[in-house]
């Protein structure tokens, strides 16, 4: 599977990341079947509001956000691996409680134990990749990583529109149950991965760092620029959740296509993601490089925005066509905002101090992950067209002062010389 997926979209020859490939497919796989699935599951067969699905959702998110931190501790002083291991654990049994979950306080408290393995097993995930490959190479493999994961969340889209089309509880159950299961298998395969660079000690100037304690979270806030650039990623990362949230909830709620599309718009986004997350990098080696970038990310979602605007007012047919039309410049925007967040996260990271950078950075995710579903649910239920502009003019802003901070940090001028010099 990885050679094949390599010289499709392009797998640095490292024989870890042949690994991590099969991690990624096991972790996305499962989460794929049930992205497009909750919301309508909880709306549609245990008949919550949409709003009261999406607060409960937010709720859980800024609890886990508030563990984000600790993460990034844990990433400096335990490092990634055992971290990494630890979060996908605790995603299998935050996931496992879909299948009792029916009402509101028990839905929060299982979101609340998924989403905080995914806060603060994002940036251990990253600064183990970082782990795995370096310079050029890195930027390669952070796509790669994303490429194959799409791949899984593929797969999983195709199930989940055969689980809509069918409609049963049982179905349901049994997407929830498989994620659980693709998660734990995610575990027994990190275990067998042995990252060949060791975590490396010296600043950028060659002398030795200062131990993360002394420094602490303290010298990662004390770059403004950067932590600027997390909180704006917020408003980048609502790019997503309106396609995991509000576009399914769209397509059942103003649209007359059918539900069973939400599967196949899922499989639309993934196969673009697939075929050209890794090619959305060339060109970014360094955060001087991204303006271009998050341009093109805000482009695509206003594009996008128009024809998910239109669909409401075509026919059946007319409405599936300009959906699948709207979606792929959705799915141009979203890797193109990707790239860029990678090449900003890592790219402007102190490297002593990598697993605190890091997890200001997915702090910022897990905030917009926290008030992203409230906010897509109740502007496109409540607002409905003209919520559809506030979130264009919030994914869009977002994007383009992101660009015009990340090209005017002061660390882009050494790492782009270290850059040139390793890959010369």
């Amino acid at each position: 599977m990885s050679g094949l997926l390599g010289r499709v979209v392009g797998l640095p020859d490292i024989p870890a990341v042949r690994r991590w490939a099969w991690v990624a497919m096991a972790d996305s796989l499962g989460t794929g079947l049930i992205t497009p699935l909750v919301i309508i599951y909880f709306t549609q067969q245990i008949e919550m509001k949409a709003v009261t699905v999406g607060l409960a959702m937010s709720i859980a998110g800024f609890g886990s956000a508030v563990l984000v931190p600790f993460g990034g501790v844990l990433v400096d002083r335990f490092g990634a691996k055992p971290v990494v291991i630890a979060a996908f654990v605790l995603a299998g049994i935050g996931t496992s409680g879909y299948m009792f979950a029916r009402g509101f306080g028990l839905l929060v408290v299982t979101v609340l134990l998924a989403q905080m393995a995914d806060a603060s097993g994002r940036p251990a995930k990253h600064a183990f990749m970082a782990q795995i490959a370096e310079g050029e190479a890195r930027n390669r493999l952070l796509a790669f990583n994303r490429s194959v994961r799409n791949a899984g969340y593929g797969l999983g889209g195709l199930l989940a529109a055969l689980v809509l089309g069918l409609g049963s509880d049982l179905w349901y159950m049994l997407a929830f149950g498989l994620d659980a299961l693709s998660f734990f298998a995610a575990v027994l395969l990190v275990v067998t991965i042995t990252p060949p660079l060791a975590p490396t000690a010296e600043a950028a100037d060659g002398e030795p760092a200062p131990a993360p304690e002394r420094e602490g979270y303290r010298a990662v806030l004390a770059d403004w620029r950067y932590t600027l650039l997390s909180a704006l990623n917020v408003l980048v990362l609502l790019e997503a959740t309106i396609f995991t949230v509000g576009v399914p909830l769209w397509v059942v709620q103003h649209t007359e296509a059918p539900k069973s599309l939400v599967g196949v718009l899922f499989t639309v986004n993934t196969v673009i993601i697939v075929l050209l997350q890794v090619r959305a990098t060339k060109g970014l080696e360094s955060p001087a490089d991204v303006r271009p970038s998050y341009q093109r990310a805000a482009l695509g979602m206003t594009i996008a925005v128009a024809g998910y605007l239109l669909a409401q007012h075509v026919g059946v047919v007319a409405a599936i066509v300009v959906l699948i039309m709207a979606v792929v410049l959705h799915s141009v925007g979203e890797l193109s905002a990707s790239a860029s967040e990678w090449t900003v996260s890592i790219g402007l990271a102190r490297e002593h101090l990598r697993g605190r950078y890091l997890a200001v950075f997915a702090l910022g995710d897990s905030i917009g992950k926290a008030a992203g579903p409230v906010v897509v649910t109740v502007l496109l239920s409540r607002a409905t067209s003209l919520g559809w502009l506030i979130l264009l003019a919030l994914v869009a802003g977002g994007c383009l002062v992101s660009a015009e901070v990340a090209v005017r940090h002061p660390r882009n001028r050494p790492r782009k010389v270290a850059l040139t010099e390793v890959t010369a």
